[in-house]
């Protein structure tokens, strides 16, 4: 490597250290050499309770399986956001456990809609930092549940052509996203529905990306992705949180798929 190439990477992988230790994202490298890494994933992990760690106060495990297999060349990039759902999920967890024992932080945490806010603006902002500190590096979104929602709507501002990353170099894996079209949550319930300031229906996300591959990966019958029948609702408690150590971690490092991928509850494809 030149001595130019070398300066080049130095500073590159400096702005995005910079970048990343402000607070938008924390990189955790699947190899020991991060900076040259040829693969980024950029991820938003779903709703509940968080731990201080990996330097975010609101740190979320549901990539932690997944990363620990991701293959060389690859580095983990967590988004660090809330994923609370004020007042009733806040950052240690429900307001009432299934204990009973109350989690008052509850009450004062970010709302549902706007933990989701701060999902996309800090996951846009992950992966815009991504692309300017390493330009040729490919660049998956990846979201799980109330992430989804959110990389959902980073990779549409992606799609749109309005940020500097092209699409060629860009994937998405989307898992249970309630915006999910034709059998989400957003698909079945009005726009309007919900409780305004807090959490209302998520709408329904594009089938198409306008040429990136996005794969939302939806376990059958989980309400949150596959509300086509009401029957399903009870679902969420059952399957819902298998996402973590199951389907994820088998799926991945498989990244460039397109179009919705059925699972069965574990894991593996319909």
């Amino acid at each position: 490597m030149s001595k130019t190439s070398r300066t080049t990477r130095a500073v590159r992988t400096a702005a995005l250290t910079a970048a990343l230790t402000a607070g938008a994202a924390v990189a955790l490298p699947a190899t020991a050499h991060a900076a040259d890494a040829e693969h980024y994933y950029i991820e938003i992990g779903g709703t509940g309770a968080t731990t201080n760690k990996d330097g975010c106060a609101t740190g979320t495990s549901s990539y932690d399986a997944a990363n620990s297999a991701l293959p060389p060349g690859s580095a983990a990039i967590k988004v660090c956001y809330p994923a609370t759902a004020g007042p009733i999920i806040g950052p240690t967890g429900s307001l009432l456990d299934d204990k009973l024992q109350p989690h008052l932080e509850a009450l004062t945490a970010p709302t549902y809609d706007a933990s989701v806010q701060l999902g996309y603006q800090k996951g846009l902002q992950a992966a815009e930092d991504t692309h300017a500190a390493h330009p040729d590096a490919r660049i998956t979104i990846t979201g799980y549940s109330q992430g989804a929602q959110a990389a959902d709507k980073v990779l549409q501002t992606i799609a749109s052509g309005s940020t500097g990353i092209p699409r060629s170099q860009v994937d998405g894996m989307l898992y249970a996203d309630p915006m999910q079209p034709d059998t989400g949550l957003g698909a079945h319930l009005p726009r309007w529905l919900g409780i305004p300031g807090l959490a209302t229906a998520p709408g329904v996300g594009p089938a198409e990306f306008n040429g990136i591959p996005v794969a939302r990966h939806c376990i059958t019958a989980d309400p949150v992705c596959d509300l086509r029948s009401l029957l399903n609702a009870p679902n969420y408690f059952s399957l819902h949180p298998l996402y973590p150590k199951l389907v994820i971690p088998q799926t991945l490092a498989d990244h460039g798929k397109d179009g919705v991928q059925w699972r069965n509850a574990d894991g593996s494809a319909v």
